[in-house]
């Protein structure tokens, strides 16, 4: 059977997408996660977004792995023990909340879990790192990382550690040369201090990280950049989604 993956949602409500009343919330997902997923041999299923731990158990039970998505929105900064400072963006504590627990639970689990963009920070705070609130405000010597350029286009490059999970998913074999690719960038935070566990395996040519996985768990990894938008030019960017659904595929619910 193939793996089923849980993907996490993003939320909205306000005037772009219309709702009857502030408190009602729409919540979605951009399909191109989910496409990556199932042209990569998995079953894509989307989460509720919800903290119940109850709810969360019986849901996991279900799961071979999870994603942790992108999206429009700041990690809170009280996840990392610091207050909110004025470059800081739009916060959907209810959508971080519920990804909070649920990716705790997958750690209790050993589930593979895929942290992409907002999803690979969220893994980041979890295991006790720190993000920088924007970029340009607080590291003024790195560059934009939010191109203007279409996203299913590429802007900068990274540089992916040798000996890391990620350099042998993505060069398709273990070794020690320089590996380099080209990626997309929509984002206005990064990690700044890793968490617990976590190698850093890629950097971009201004230092910004780029990758972390975990070294204490069969397959957690996080990326900043949106492969799901890459993968149909660059091979090296599929390897990233085959690699997790067979690890999930790996893990019996």
């Amino acid at each position: 059977m193939k793996p089923i993956i849980g993907v996490s949602p993003d939320t909205h409500s306000g005037r772009r997408i219309k709702t009857r009343t502030p408190q009602e919330r729409i919540v979605y997902i951009w399909d191109f996660y989910l496409r990556a997923i199932e042209d990569h041999g998995a079953v894509p299923v989307l989460l509720p977004v919800t903290a119940r731990r109850a709810s969360i158990r019986t849901l996991m039970d279900g799961l071979n792995g999870i994603l942790l998505a992108g999206g429009n929105f700041d990690i809170p900064p009280e996840y990392f023990g610091e207050k909110p400072k004025p470059w800081l963006g739009p916060v959907k504590k209810t959508r971080s909340d519920s990804e909070l627990a649920m990716f705790r639970e997958a750690l209790r689990r050993d589930m593979p879990v895929l942290g992409i963009c907002g999803g690979m920070q969220l893994i980041n705070v979890a295991l006790g790192g720190t993000l920088f609130q924007d970029i340009l405000e607080e590291r003024p010597e790195s560059g934009r990382h939010s191109q203007k350029v279409r996203k299913d286009r590429t802007s900068h490059q990274v540089r992916v550690s040798p000996g890391t999970r990620l350099y042998a998913i993505m060069k398709g074999r273990k070794g020690t040369g320089v590996f380099r690719s080209r990626v997309n960038s929509t984002h206005h935070q990064a990690v700044k201090d890793s968490g617990r566990g976590l190698v850093v395996s890629a950097v971009s040519p201004d230092g910004i990280i780029e990758g972390i996985e975990s070294t204490a768990h069969r397959f957690i990894l996080g990326v900043q950049w949106h492969p799901e938008l890459l993968y149909a030019r660059q091979k090296e960017h599929g390897r990233i989604f085959s690699s997790f659904t067979r690890a999930a595929g790996g893990h019996g619910k």
